[in-house]
């Protein structure tokens, strides 16, 4: 799997997933990517997984750890190209519920500014 990193704004950070995203190497990428994130304080993050080819429960449980992460430090994480398979196991798994999932990576990156300035009034 490979991680391209791009800052879409001052604080706003997309990694683009390609690959599958399973158990083991894979996982730990994405782990090393958000400890990465998490040293620079960069803690608003947009995850483009329109590339991934495979979501196993290894991955399904990393997505679900880097977003814990995130909110801990105070940060959030979003979701871009959750298609077919991808949206199918985060339904089956409940974790739509939690991992917002938006159509393009635009939108997902300025949802951060309405939640910020949403959550201060």
């Amino acid at each position: 799997m490979e991680i391209t990193k791009k800052e879409w704004k001052p604080g706003v950070i997309i990694l683009e997933l390609q690959g599958p995203l399973q158990m083991g190497v894979e996982c730990k990428r994405l782990e090393l990517a958000f400890d990465e994130l998490l040293r620079n304080k960069q803690t608003r993050v947009v995850l483009d997984l329109s590339k991934v080819t495979k979501l196993d429960s290894g991955g399904l449980g990393k997505l679900v750890n880097c977003f814990s992460r995130l909110k801990t430090a105070g940060g959030a994480l979003r979701l871009v190209g959750t298609t077919g398979m991808i949206d199918g196991v985060l339904k089956l798994a409940h974790a739509d519920r939690f991992l917002k999932a938006y159509p393009t990576a635009r939108e997902a990156a300025e949802s951060f500014s309405d939640s910020t300035s949403s959550s201060a009034s």
